[in-house]
């Protein structure tokens, strides 16, 4: 399931969640018409993903039972949570914590700053119509930076960092196209068989700079911003190597491209040193003295 699906699942059943929630008796075919589904997925929904809930039907009409009306659970929410995507954000998702989490008191310990987002505007029209072309497999054609591209296997919707890119196939290489740069996407006749060594490089990737030969770059990081590459990962595919004595550490990231790791570089100098590739080392070296002179 590509990352917009699984976007699209979590806000209908949120939306059939609400509603019940707030007593109403919904329609399957009203809303098969409202979120552009088939019948067949609306009763999915019903029958096996909110089968948690005490979901009564009456021929194709659904409401939730009078009993727990406006009674949501903790548990209902880490289920919710679940199928979302969102369950690995908090530490521990009991019952304490989210109705920490949801409380609406001032003084609530809880403040959740989520990820900028590119506007939903800018990319929806290209969400909405990529997405039954990637399920059919169809072959597509669109411009992108004032260039043509034809023939273009579509294999995912990748969401990373907040902005959407378009993992495809072009003439046997897997490349990344910003979404909402990408325009006159037609549909072709010819379909395509997806290979899973481009599924398992999508899927298997932190980043969105594709492919199958990676190189390694090694630093060393300064005791004094140690903690933030101990706490997550802060470069693609980090590995720490070694804690040293004196509290740095030696860190390995594999890239694709230096664009993946040189602009993150930068952000942490002069608390960090490239040790290798010393091609890495001299660009940043060159780079640093050109922004220095000017």
């Amino acid at each position: 399931m590509s990352s917009y699906t699984e976007v699209k699942l979590a806000e209908r059943l949120a939306s059939i969640i609400t509603q019940l929630n707030d007593a109403k008796t919904l329609s399957i075919s009203s809303l098969a018409e409202e979120f552009n589904v088939s019948v067949r997925t609306l009763q999915r929904d019903m029958n096996e993903r909110l089968s948690f809930l005490p979901i009564l039907e009456d021929k194709g009409h659904y409401s939730l039972a009078p009993s727990a009306l406006g009674k949501l659970s903790p548990k209902d929410i880490r289920h919710f949570a679940a199928i979302s995507g969102i369950e690995s954000l908090y530490p521990n998702l009991d019952t304490r914590f989210i109705c920490s989490i949801l409380s609406q008191a001032i003084d609530s310990p809880y403040l959740i700053k989520g990820h900028n987002y590119e506007p939903k505007h800018k990319v929806e029209s290209n969400l909405n119509k990529l997405e039954e072309i990637i399920l059919n497999k169809k072959c597509i054609s669109f411009k992108y930076k004032d260039k043509q591209y034809t023939s273009i296997h579509a294999y995912r919707l990748v969401n990373a960092k907040g902005i959407w890119y378009l993992a495809a196939v072009d003439n046997g290489k897997l490349k990344t196209f910003h979404l909402s740069e990408l325009s006159h996407i037609l549909e072709q006749d010819e379909s395509f068989t997806t290979q899973q060594s481009f599924i398992d490089a999508i899927e298997s990737d932190e980043g969105i700079f594709f492919s199958e030969t990676k190189f390694e770059v090694v630093v060393k990081v300064s005791k004094s911003i140690a903690s933030y590459f101990k706490r997550r990962n802060v470069f693609p595919n980090q590995v720490i190597e070694k804690e040293l004595e004196s509290g740095e550490l030696l860190v390995s990231s594999k890239v694709t491209t230096t664009c993946e790791i040189l602009p993150l570089i930068k952000y942490w100098v002069p608390n960090i040193h490239v040790i290798s590739p010393v091609e890495i080392k001299d660009q940043l070296r060159n780079e640093l003295k050109l922004y220095v002179s000017t």
